[in-house]
C-alpha cells in the first residue's frame, strides 16, 4: 500500500507543460531585450551629457591655464590658451596655445608663415609634446555645427581663446570675431543633441 500511495503522489504532482515553458522563456527574452535596449539608449544619452559637460570643463581649463600662466613648452603663450573646433574634423577638439594673439592688429608678415596668424596652427600651437591636448569624442558623438551668428563668413572652424591678463575671451573663426559661439554635439544612434554656448564674458553653459 505504501508503494501504491507513492506512485499516486508522483503522478498527482503538477508541472509545466512544453507550451507554458516556451511562453515563459519567450516573455523573459522579450523583457530582457527591452531592458537592454533601454539600458543602451540611457547609456548613449549619458555619454552625450558627459561629453557636453567635459567640453564645458575643458573650455574652463583653457581659461584657467591662461590665468595660471601655464607654459607651452618653455614659454607662456602671449595669447593665452584656447580650444580649437573644426566641422571638417568633427570627432575631436584641441586645447592649444595661442602664440600669435588672434585678432591682433599687427601685420601678418611679422610672424612666420606657419605661425597661424589670427588662426590655429596645428604644427606650432597644437603640439601635445609642448602641452597642447587633443580630445577625442566618444564613439557615435560628433560636432555637427559651430554657430557664431556670422554664417556669411563661410568658415568651418572656430577658436575660443583667453587673452591674458584678464583673461579676455576671444571668439574667432579665422575671418571675424563674435560675441558668442554655440557648439552643437550630436549622438548618431538616438539623434539626440546638446548645445554648449560660450559668450564674450567667458561664461560657458549647456543650453539644451
Amino acid at each position: 500500500m505504501v508503494y501504491q500511495f507513492g506512485e499516486k503522489s508522483k503522478r498527482g504532482k503538477a508541472g509545466f507543460t512544453l507550451i507554458e515553458m516556451i511562453t515563459s522563456i519567450s516573455l523573459i527574452v522579450i523583457i530582457t531585450a527591452i531592458f537592454i535596449a533601454n539600458y543602451r539608449s540611457s547609456n548613449k544619452r549619458s555619454d552625450l551629457i558627459m561629453t557636453a559637460q567635459k567640453l564645458v570643463a575643458d573650455i574652463h581649463a583653457a581659461q584657467n591655464n591662461t590665468l595660471g600662466l601655464i607654459k607651452y613648452g618653455n614659454e607662456v603663450p602671449p595669447g593665452g590658451w584656447g580650444i580649437h573646433f573644426d566641422e571638417n574634423d568633427p570627432l575631436k577638439y584641441i586645447m592649444f596655445a595661442d602664440l600669435d594673439r588672434p585678432a591682433s592688429t599687427e601685420p601678418p608678415d611679422i610672424y612666420p608663415a606657419d605661425a597661424g596668424f589670427m588662426s590655429y596652427a596645428s604644427t606650432t600651437e597644437g603640439d601635445i609634446n609642448n602641452g597642447a591636448r587633443v580630445v577625442e569624442l566618444p564613439q557615435g558623438i560628433s560636432i555637427i555645427e559651430l554657430d557664431m551668428g556670422n554664417e556669411a563668413d563661410g568658415s568651418s572652424i572656430a577658436n575660443v581663446s583667453f587673452l591674458p591678463p584678464d583673461p579676455k575671451t576671444n571668439i574667432f573663426n579665422g575671418v571675424s570675431t563674435s560675441t558668442f559661439l554655440e557648439i552643437t554635439l550630436k549622438e548618431a544612434r538616438e539623434n539626440k543633441i546638446k548645445t554648449i554656448r560660450v559668450n564674450f564674458l567667458g561664461l560657458v553653459e549647456v543650453i539644451d
